[in-house]
């Protein structure tokens, strides 16, 4: 009877330890924890495989602890760097307190990763103690940041309103920051002076003057909705600190035969000063835009007639002129469809419905919709149609430039005050 209970019990003790040598040794083993180690390695393609071994949560922990705590200073600049592309705004008070450092590579790349978050790390930016940073690197960095945002502002309307259009909610998204904004605007508006007088008289890109690198945008190229906010808040000091600007003489013999469009911040001034009383400079534009229609065939030449309508329509209030204008080019275009077409008949329908002529208008309004694939979705926030609200025909265009706008970025679309304020870096005035 023994003999045979040692027998069993050899036997079950036998298959127990074969069912034990069968399961794999991760059921026992504990899961290594994660090696950072690589990420301090001598040379970059050492630390690359050594990212390359985390995943991304495991990695993005790690750099957070690093920012929280700044305990591995190599380590830093590959954390801002790494946690910006997240555009996670839970991370601005990580990486806020690192402007101020005293290595200058780690501030700079604090700053750059700051301005991945636009707005929305102006507050953080502004809250932190003078302990954390000194009061001149603060502004320097509100400066930075408040100039990306209204770099963008611009930039969406100069998208979506190519013809400098008044409407109710235009400023809303350059005065949507807790910051003074106008202060920076004429000082940028004052630095542009010589480019702007260039761009007047016609030489700003001509070859003979050479060509200059630039670090960024210049403010002439895309600040026309700052000239715009600044004409409608303070009218006075921008037509004290401009007003040598308007002093023009119209050149009758202008020999320029090419489209001679003028920048967003000139036209801005124009129409400003023709708003006050003074007619030149905005003449002069029109006359030289329109000797570059000399020897060219009607169908090559409809944008160019399209803005000077629209600078006769709001700059010189000659809404008749506008409207015979592009009735007379829009018809010698014939059935062609094109955005410059669209955006003709939408001129057309802004000038009928201030004509009264509100059927029209409607009308126009339709046709623009229909001449092109590119709607104008400045309707979804043009106030000038408000009128129309209870027209089912005016729903109907509505909700086509609301699907029209679903296909286009996010810098491209009407701002609401909803929308995210995340930028990209490459939304920042620079060129490379």
């Amino acid at each position: 009877m023994k003999t045979r209970r040692r027998l069993v019990l050899l036997i079950a003790c036998t298959i127990i330890l074969s069912l034990l040598y069968s399961f794999p040794s991760f059921v026992f083993a504990q899961d290594p924890s994660p090696d950072f180690s690589g990420l301090d390695a001598p040379s970059a393609i050492e630390r690359a495989r050594a990212a390359e071994k985390l995943s991304d949560a495991e990695l993005l922990a790690h750099y957070r602890s690093i920012l929280a705590d700044g305990s591995n200073g190599s380590q830093i600049v590959p954390a801002l760097s790494r946690i910006q592309g997240q555009k996670n705004t839970d991370d601005i008070a990580l990486i806020v307190k690192y402007i101020g450092d005293l290595d200058p590579s780690v501030a700079m790349a604090a700053r750059q990763a700051l301005r991945t978050y636009g707005r929305d790390a102006l507050d953080a930016v502004d809250k932190l103690d003078a302990g954390q940073v000194d009061n001149n690197t603060r502004k320097d960095v509100i400066e930075i940041l408040l100039k990306d945002h209204i770099y963008k502002a611009c930039e969406r309307d100069n998208s979506i309103n190519p013809f400098h259009l008044d409407f109710d909610s235009r400023f809303d998204e350059l005065y949507s920051v807790n910051q003074e904004v106008d202060a920076l605007m004429f000082r940028m508006l004052r630095d542009s002076m010589s480019d702007i007088r260039d761009d007047i008289s016609g030489n700003r890109y001509n070859y003979w003057y050479g060509y200059s690198v630039r670090t960024e945008v210049p403010f002439v190229d895309y600040g026309g909705l700052a000239v715009a906010a600044l004409a409608k808040r303070k009218p006075e000091q921008l037509m004290r600190e401009m007003k040598e600007l308007a002093e023009v003489e119209k050149n009758d013999d202008y020999y320029y035969y090419g489209n001679n469009n003028r920048s967003p911040v000139t036209i801005e001034l124009a129409t400003f000063f023709a708003h006050q009383g003074n007619n030149a400079l905005m003449d002069k534009l029109i006359s030289e835009m329109e000797a570059g229609t000399r020897w060219r065939q009607p169908a090559d030449i409809l944008g160019l007639q399209v803005r000077v309508a629209s600078m006769q329509m709001v700059g010189l209030g000659e809404y008749e002129a506008a409207l015979d204008r592009l009735n007379e080019h829009v018809k010698q275009a014939g059935s062609a469809l094109s955005s410059t077409v669209s955006q003709a008949h939408y001129l057309r329908s802004r000038i009928l419905i201030h004509l009264k002529e509100e059927g029209a208008a409607l009308h126009a309004l339709e046709e623009s919709m229909e001449a092109s694939n590119s709607a104008m979705v400045l309707t979804l926030v043009d106030s000038t149609f408000d009128g129309l609200a209870n027209e089912r025909r005016y729903q109907t265009i509505l909700d086509y430039c609301k699907l029209a706008s679903r296909r286009l970025s996010e810098s491209q679309r009407p701002w609401v005050a909803s929308d995210s304020s995340s930028e990209d870096v490459d939304d920042s005035p620079e060129e490379g």
